[in-house]
């Protein structure tokens, strides 16, 4: 059910989602039922754009992200917002003006990449809640901007009638047996290449996150077969860059991993406390993941950039042979820095 707040009644996204689904007005958002499939708009008084969470532990690619939707209908077993986030409801941003201004406001003096992927899926919701038709051309219009649809689906209907300008659509990827057992309800790895396929054909820079990396029986192998599948199936010249990382977590997501209905796998993995306080694998096991996977893809695709996402120096200077450094250095590794 699509549930809007009083005071974001008459905001211009209410208006549009009311054109195409039934709403009820509330007056106030503990009326409803916590669950997932309950849609709450209202305005928010939130500051829309910040700096990606991190520590000076870690490097960090000074990504910026704004928070238009909390909440997710995917129900990944790893995913922090069972932490992060008091309820299950998708709550969504009536007052889309002051998200647009908090944009424009960051990009001002700075160029920045800036992703709505971080307190929800970007596009999961796009058909009931078209937030890219507000988005895309909005940010076509300004300067010093690349705005990254951060997605486990495959709903991209909405992109392909927008101009790609500053845009690119990226994809996190895990082999199908995972996604099956630990992604419920998110597209398959066949849909979500299809989509990457489709996306790029209409000019949109794409990219991709294997991100986490998921120790399992037969890692080479599972891990393998999706970098090949990737690289036959998308052009290398549409692929913007590709990040990598192992899964990582505060140490009171574990707990409710291991209290999830279905067993994960994760509950399995040998694990240790990180420098930055967080639930790790072993630095050797990690290196070995990643490296695995980094020269995987560069035996098949030479050009498209490569980082690590929230990994310490050494693990870049073992692999890499060279250390990104802090975030404003960093971040000019980018091609759109370029």
């Amino acid at each position: 059910m699509i549930y809007v707040e009083k005071s974001a009644q008459n905001t211009a996204l209410s208006e549009i989602i009311a054109k195409e689904h039934n709403i009820e007005i509330i007056d106030n958002i503990n009326e409803i039922e916590d669950k997932k499939s309950n849609i709450v708009i209202s305005n928010h008084t939130d500051n829309f754009v910040h700096r990606c969470p991190a520590t000076n532990i870690y490097r960090c690619c000074n990504y910026h992200v704004v928070d238009i939707m909390q909440g997710c209908p995917f129900d990944c077993a790893y995913c922090i917002l069972q932490l992060y986030l008091p309820h299950k409801y998708i709550r969504v941003a009536g007052n889309i003006d002051n998200v647009l201004n908090d944009i424009a406001i960051s990009v001002k003096n700075n160029k920045r990449r800036i992703g709505s992927g971080e307190l929800s899926d970007s596009l999961a919701m796009d058909k009931i809640i078209p937030l890219s038709k507000i988005i895309v051309p909005f940010v076509n219009k300004l300067d010093n901007i690349l705005f990254e649809f951060k997605t486990k689906s495959d709903v991209i209907d909405n992109l392909i009638n927008l101009n790609s300008k500053n845009v690119m659509v990226s994809w996190s990827l895990n082999p199908n047996s995972i996604i099956e057992k630990e992604e419920p309800y998110t597209a398959s790895l066949d849909r979500r290449l299809k989509a990457a396929e489709i996306i790029s054909s209409y000019g949109y820079k794409v990219g991709f996150h294997f991100d986490p990396l998921i120790m399992v029986d037969d890692f080479e192998n599972l891990y393998g077969d999706l970098i090949e599948n990737l690289t036959n199936r998308i052009k290398e010249e549409s692929v913007e860059y590709i990040s990598i990382s192992t899964f990582r977590c505060p140490s009171e997501l574990m707990n409710i991993i291991r209290e999830r209905k279905n067993a994960s796998i994760l509950t399995k993995g040998d694990f240790i406390k990180g420098i930055d306080g967080k639930t790790r694998y072993f630095k050797a096991e990690r290196i070995k993941m990643i490296k695995f996977v980094t020269e995987k893809i560069k035996y098949y695709w030479k050009k498209p950039f490569i980082y690590y996402c929230m990994e310490h120096s050494s693990v870049w200077e073992n692999i890499l042979k060279y250390d990104p450094k802090e975030r404003d250095e960093f971040e000019t590794y980018f091609p759109c820095y370029k």
